[in-house]
């Protein structure tokens, strides 16, 4: 049984080993199968793409698509997977209705992106000339060759239509140096304001400067001034020096500003003229009074203060009226070691402007009017002697009009104010000019009015900076005695000083004295006047300069109550 057993097995294992044998004497090919190995895909390998650091910008800066502009939206595509992002794409397209005048690349191929790395993309967008007012809704999708594509990214933007410029010279002006009269072989100074006064953007704006005959000659450094843009209601100051030769003829000086932008069609040229032996102030001669503002609100910009302009006329001469006008600015030119802080900033401008108001205002005679800057102690005391015997020889109708902007300081002592001119050292006030002997020889002329404006402190402060800058303490000045028919407005009160206020480039007080006569013409009544100074100084003091200024009258017994409805005009 067992030998039986074991032939069963062996040839059952034969079968096996060569079945095409066993079945048929002929022999048979072999069949091999593969079987295909199954992919997988390692999860730590696949490719992840994100959107970041997403950012638009435009040439102008306001965050808009302009007509006429082009512009950029940069964004990143970082692969945050392990796995290869491969054959990626960006498609760019615009939801809703298009969007006219707005031009893009609607695909960028962007290639291969390896696990962990990323690429900077830069979309450009072109307004064109006929883009018109909306919004472009941008839909931005990463597209990637096998489905691993980024969440699409959606930008809303505002579009623009296209706003013409108009580019003027809105204010100029012409100096000279020592603020005296415009010379042959002097330089003369032309600063101007450049303004957009459109309603659109400038681009590529140029602005020359020409002389139009040989003899003039220009001094500065440069003739043409560039710059990209200058966007609606925006201002450029350019200055322009230049001289007329001794072979110049003609009676004026004529400047031609050209002003051109990338379309050469919206700069408005300009010629300004300056007269030989024209007086000059050493700041703010204006020489146009400006350019109507336009429909689009933009204020127009000046180089001076708004009461430097459109000064009242009110046509009344009085040839009894005098008026003695000193503003007194460069102390430190004429003391040795004064700090140039030291100077009263604006005086000489208050005291030109204040001028201007006398003879238009106030209908004060061009040859009534006695004007200084920078004054030295003898010419201040000649012209207080002079107009003071002029008023007295027609007392019964003469009026004086003084007008004082500078240092004012107490002696220490005596605390006796002082007026201080600019060859008087504040430790040395012996040859300075004692308030109280102005209001004593002014009284004594008999003058029917006295008017005394004095934008000036007498507590040893300045408007920046004391004469004495080590005199820690401030001085109460002694109240003077006030005789005659004589009214005093001051700009302070007590210790306090007289402040400047820079942004109208006035001493406080005078700004809103000119202020208050430019708004009703030399209409006011001192009552009315006084007011309005004790007001508006006080308030604009405290918000501007953080400092208190009060504004004082003084007056003499003569005028008693009569002097509220003196008014300026009569």
């Amino acid at each position: 049984m067992k030998i039986v057993t074991i032939a069963f097995l062996c040839l059952f294992c034969l079968c096996l080993v060569a079945p095409a044998q066993v079945t048929t004497g002929r022999s048979q090919p072999k069949k091999i199968t593969f079987k295909p190995q199954q992919q997988t895909v390692n999860t730590r390998e696949i490719p992840d793409l994100i959107i970041k650091e997403e950012h638009f910008s435009d040439e102008n800066g306001n965050k808009i698509i302009n007509a006429n502009e082009v512009c950029r939206i940069r964004f990143i595509i970082e692969n945050i997977g392990k796995g290869l992002a491969s054959g990626v794409s960006v498609n760019v397209t615009v939801k809703g209705e298009k969007v006219p005048g707005v031009q893009f690349e609607q695909r960028m191929d962007v290639g291969d992106i390896p696990g962990e790395s990323e690429k900077e993309i830069n979309l450009d967008i072109e307004g064109k000339s006929n883009t018109q007012d909306g919004y472009a809704e941008f839909l931005i999708e990463v597209m990637e060759s096998r489905g691993f594509d980024a969440f699409p990214l959606e930008m809303k933007i505002e579009t623009r239509r296209f706003a013409e410029p108009r580019l003027v010279v809105a204010d100029a002006v012409f100096s000279t140096e020592d603020g005296g009269m415009v010379k042959l072989n002097y330089p003369v100074n032309l600063r101007i304001l450049v303004q957009n006064i459109g309603e659109g953007e400038a681009k590529d704006v140029k602005v020359s400067f020409g002389l139009t005959n040989p003899n003039c000659i220009f001094l500065g450094e440069e003739e043409q001034f560039e710059f990209a843009f200058l966007n609606r209601g925006e201002t450029r100051e350019l200055d322009f020096l230049f001289t007329a030769s001794r072979r110049y003829t003609e009676p004026e000086i004529p400047v031609r500003v050209i002003i051109t932008e990338n379309f050469d069609r919206f700069g408005v040229d300009t010629v300004l003229s300056v007269g030989l032996q024209q007086n000059l102030t050493a700041r703010n001669q204006v020489v146009i009074q400006g350019i109507a503002a336009p429909e689009t609100g933009i204020e127009i910009a000046s180089l001076s203060s708004d009461v430097d302009k459109n000064i009242p006329v009110t046509g009344i001469e009085n040839p009894y009226r005098y008026a003695l006008i000193i503003g007194n600015e460069d102390y430190s030119r004429y003391q040795r070691g004064l700090q140039a802080e030291a100077n009263v900033e604006f005086a000489r401008h208050d005291a030109t402007i204040f001028k201007n108001y006398a003879a238009s205002v106030f209908g004060v005679q061009e040859k009534n009017i006695f004007f200084l800057t920078d004054a030295t102690s003898g010419e201040m005391r000649q012209k207080i002697d002079l107009i003071s015997k002029l008023a007295a020889r027609t007392a019964d109708r003469a009026e004086i009009v003084f007008y004082y902007a500078g240092h004012g300081l107490p002696d220490e002592n005596s605390k006796e104010p002082y007026l201080i001119p600019v060859d008087v050292v504040g430790t040395n006030l012996n040859a300075a000019i004692k308030l109280s002997e102005v209001y004593k020889t002014f009284g004594e002329s008999g003058a029917q009015r006295i008017t005394i404006f004095l934008d000036a402190c007498f507590s040893g402060g300045g408007r920046d900076a004391g004469l004495i800058a080590a005199r820690a303490v401030k001085v109460k000045p002694k109240e003077e005695l006030i005789t005659g028919n004589m009214v005093v407005f001051s700009a302070s009160t007590g210790e306090q000083s007289a402040m400047p206020y820079t942004e109208k480039q006035h001493g406080m007080f005078t700004y809103f004295l000119l202020k208050k006569l430019q708004e009703n013409g030399g209409a006011t009544t001192y009552g009315q006047l006084a007011d309005y100074l004790t007001t508006n100084v006080a308030i604009e003091s405290l918000r501007v300069n953080i400092k208190e200024q009060d504004p004082s009258v003084k007056l003499s017994i003569n005028v008693g109550d009569e002097w509220k409805n003196w008014k300026i005009n009569q």
